[in-house]
């Protein structure tokens, strides 16, 4: 498995933070290479939520699912992705210096057919690592007001 983890300090109550996060349907603000997340029924920050989700990685197009398996008001949420990633996101928060330090922690097979397009698995890795990067600079400068 791959993994990258990134932490990030955000002006913004913790709380706050982690509701925006775990409504998914914020996600390609902050994530820019998803390129989309349908057909969530109900709140995505409950136990057992699913929605499906497109992702872009290296210029290929992967489709799945997605289901919430764990939320902790105000401390953590995580959901696990099948059918084109498997992966688990897990992203929690705990109050530092009158704002928010952010973990965000992904662990996630590379896809078969993206290695058949890109032979090097570094190459992905470090591709996805920058992924990572973005999204919390991303999430800074929308959380923080």
């Amino acid at each position: 498995m791959s993994r990258i983890t990134k932490v990030v300090t955000i002006k913004a109550d913790p709380t706050k933070v982690l509701e925006y996060i775990a409504d998914v349907k914020n996600h390609p603000a902050f994530i820019s290479a998803l390129k989309s997340v349908d057909n969530l029924k109900g709140q995505s920050k409950h136990v057992g939520e699913g929605w499906d989700w497109t992702f872009v990685m290296t210029g290929i197009e992967v489709k799945g699912k997605a289901e919430t398996v764990k939320y902790d008001e105000g401390k953590q949420y995580s959901f696990k992705t099948s059918g084109g990633i498997s992966s688990t996101f897990t992203y929690s928060v705990e109050p530092e210096d009158g704002g928010t330090r952010l973990t965000m922690d992904v662990e996630y097979e590379v896809p078969q057919n993206i290695l058949g397009k890109i032979a090097d698995k570094t190459v992905v890795e470090r591709l996805n690592d920058n992924e990572g990067d973005r999204a919390a600079e991303n999430l800074k400068a929308i959380l923080e007001v």
